[in-house]
C-alpha cells in the first residue's frame, strides 16, 4: 500500500503538517465494508486536521496498518512508531475517542465486520456479486480502483510468501515421478498456466482442468512418489475435497494454493500458499496466484540440471521445425 504523502500546512509553521491519504485507502475500506463505514469519517477527520510532526508519523502509521490496528497495545504502537505512549493517546483523543481502549475496540470490531464481510462475499455466487458490485463501480476510476485493489492482493500474497516455503514446493516438483495441476472454473485458467510451463521444464505434468468424472479419472492412479499441486479459493467446490483424499490416501505430496491458512482444504495439503483473489467485480482476480505460480516456476528454472536442459533444448528444436509457436 503506498504511503501517506505530507504536505506543509498553510500557516507556515513546519511544525503543522497536513495529511494527504493516497485514494487507494478509501477504495479499500469502501470496499471492506458498506458506505455507512465509520472509518470514511476517520479518513476524512485525518485528512482535514493540522498535524505536527509526531500525529503525522502516528496518523500515517494508522493509516498504513488499518487492518491490524486494532490488535495493538497503546505501547507497541508508541514504539512501532518511535514516539511516547502519551503522544499516541493524545492524538487519539484528538481523532474522538475517549482513550486508546475506545479505540482500539472500535479498530478490532471493525477487523471482526471485515473478516465476516469477506468471508460473505467470497462465497457469492456471481451473479450475486455482479448485483452487489454493479452501483458500486465508477466509471471515472475503474482503472485505478483495479490498480489499487490488484496491488493490495498482490502486497498482502507476497508478504506471506517466503524462499523457504517456494524451496520447499521446488524440491516436491523436482522429486515428484509425476506432477497433477489441478483447478477447476476459474482456477482453472491458473492450473493450466502453471501446467503448461511446467511441461517445458518437467516431465510427467498432468492437467486436470475439468470438474467431472475425468478428473477422478486422472487422479485415481497417483502414488507416493508423486504429488498434487491444487489450485483452489472460496467457495472450494466438493471436487476439490475429493482429489484431495484420493492424493492423502495414496500417501502423495499435495501443494496447495488458496486464500487463507483457515482453508478446510489446508489439513490435508503438506504446503499451503496464500494468494488473495479479491475483485472489485463479479469474478475473482487471479493476478496474485499466476504471479507465485511465475516465482516457482522460475526458481525451478534456476535449478534445473542438464537433463531438463537438453529436454528443453529438443523441444525447441522440434516446435521451431513444426512452426508452432
Amino acid at each position: 500500500m503506498r504511503p501517506a504523502v505530507l504536505k506543509r500546512g498553510r500557516t507556515g509553521d513546519f511544525s503543522l503538517l497536513s495529511l494527504t491519504v493516497p485514494r487507494s485507502h478509501d477504495m479499500l475500506l469502501s470496499n471492506i465494508g458498506n458506505r455507512g463505514d465509520p472509518m470514511d469519517g476517520l479518513i476524512a477527520k485525518i485528512q482535514t486536521m493540522s498535524l505536527t510532526r509526531t500525529d503525522a508519523s502516528i496518523a500515517e502509521y494508522i493509516l498504513e496498518h488499518i487492518d491490524t490496528i486494532g490488535l495493538q497495545t497503546s505501547t507497541a504502537l508508541a514504539e512501532a512508531i518511535g514516539v511516547s505512549d502519551t503522544s499516541i493517546i493524545r492524538f487519539i483523543r484528538k481523532l474522538g475517542f475517549k482513550g486508546y481502549a475506545d479505540f482500539r475496540n472500535e479498530m478490532a470490531g471493525r477487523m471482526a465486520k471485515q473478516y465476516d464481510q469477506s468471508r460473505q462475499a467470497a462465497s457469492l455466487l456471481s451473479g450475486e456479486k455482479y448485483a452487489l458490485t454493479k452501483d458500486r463501480l465508477k466509471k471515472d476510476s475503474l482503472i485505478r480502483d483495479i490498480s489499487d485493489c490488484t496491488l493490495d492482493n498482490l502486497e498482502k500474497s507476497f508478504s506471506k510468501l517466503d524462499n523457504e516455503t517456494v524451496d520447499q514446493v521446488v524440491d516436491i516438483l523436482l522429486k515428484s515421478r509425476r506432477k497433477f495441476v489441478a483447478g477447476f472454473r476459474g482456477t482453472a485458467s491458473c492450473a493450466q498456466y502453471m501446467s503448461n510451463r511446467l511441461v517445458l521444464l518437467l516431465p510427467n505434468i498432468v492437467p486436470i482442468l475439468h470438474a467431472d468424472s475425468s478428473a477422478i479419472e486422472a487422479l485415481v492412479d497417483i502414488e507416493a512418489d508423486d504429488c498434487l499441486f491444487l489450485y483452489s479459493f472460496m467457495r472450494y467446490s466438493e471436487i476439490n475435497y475429493c482429489l484431495l483424499d484420493i492424493a492423502h490416501r495414496k500417501g502423495a505430496k499435495v501443494i496447495l494454493m488458496t486464500d487463507s491458512y483457515t482453508s478446510p482444504l489446508a489439513s490435508k495439503s503438506d504446503i499451503v500458499l496464500v494468494a488473495k483473489v479479491t475483485g472489485l467485480g463479479f469474478t475473482n482476480s487471479y493476478v496474485a496466484p499466476l504471479s507465485i505460480s511465475e516465482v516457482i516456476l522460475l526458481t525451478i528454472s534456476d535449478r534445473k540440471d542438464s537433463k531438463c536442459a537438453e529436454r528443453l533444448s529438443m523441444m525447441d528444436e522440434i516446435i521451431q521445425q513444426s512452426k508452432l509457436y
